[in-house]
């Protein structure tokens, strides 16, 4: 087998738009798996949920999230490599984020945490069935006060996502990237929210971690993916690809573009690639 191991985005990905994994990408996984390969999700999502959605799923070895920061044991969730975010640049990153009046999520020990309620926190209490803890304002004062570590920093421009401008969100990508260089990684996962983690945690350092673990090379790895954030891992695998869905920053940087998640991507790429 060429290829050893698949490695999926989660959201827009492997998940449709509306928020389900088929029957055919769920098939075609087994199939993979049945003839030796190794299969992989790779998600910006916390750690409890993402394994609480997948757990019907049947899926065995590792799963991958916080954008990278966890690689954890899908099956009993023991986490087997963990990055945190530097705390002195997460408090820098809360009083930019302060100043500016966006809305922010911090997260720690499986609880995410934010400074108000928002129509943007429906939505993601929504799809991650998790409900939030609203501290105020002063997010870093209560992350100090509380002595929490910083697992992700996530924000968003405004209150209302339907509010956001995509060059705007990459402004502000941008402007972060510049002022947190080697400190700090900020991308997106979609227009919904930024993501800042910690420099050198990314979900293509994460991969090579879990491809090294099993004796897989580089050349061994499919990784297939839509966002920003999925392109340290699209870029790093032996065929990077992106789902049709993606911007077209991220098809331009793949090695080939398959079909969107509404037309079983994961399915149609193990079986053009692997079987």
């Amino acid at each position: 087998m060429k290829y050893r191991m698949v490695v999926s985005d989660f959201d827009d990905t492997l998940l449709s738009s509306a928020h389900t994994v088929s029957t055919a990408n769920l098939k075609a996984i087994k199939e993979y798996e049945r003839a030796g390969g190794k299969f992989v999700i790779a998600t910006g999502r916390m750690l409890n949920t993402i394994l609480a959605t997948v757990a019907p799923f049947g899926l065995t070895g590792e799963i991958i999230a916080f954008q990278g920061g966890v690689v954890a044991d899908v099956t009993s969730g023991e986490v087997l490599m963990k990055k945190y975010l530097d705390s002195a640049a997460a408090y820098e990153i809360l009083d930019d984020i302060r100043k500016f009046g966006y809305y922010v999520q911090a997260y720690a020990n499986g609880r995410y945490y934010i400074n108000r309620m928002t129509e943007r926190t429906k939505y993601y209490t929504a799809v991650n069935n998790l409900q939030p803890i609203v501290v105020g304002e002063d997010v870093a004062g209560y992350f100090r006060e509380k002595g929490l570590k910083f697992d992700k920093i996530v924000f968003g421009l405004n209150d209302r996502a339907e509010d956001d401008d995509y060059s705007e969100v990459e402004k502000t990508i941008n402007f972060f990237n510049n002022k947190y260089a080697g400190r700090v990684i900020f991308n997106t996962s979609n227009i919904l929210l930024i993501e800042a983690v910690s420099a050198g945690c990314t979900k293509g350092e994460a991969v090579k971690f879990v491809a090294d673990r099993n004796g897989i090379s580089r050349e061994q790895v499919i990784c297939v993916g839509d966002a920003l954030n999925d392109l340290s891992m699209i870029e790093w695998a032996g065929l990077g690809v992106a789902v049709s869905n993606a911007p077209q920053g991220v098809k331009d940087r793949a090695d080939a573009v398959t079909v969107s998640c509404n037309e079983d991507a994961i399915a149609r790429v193990i079986h053009d690639y692997c079987l």
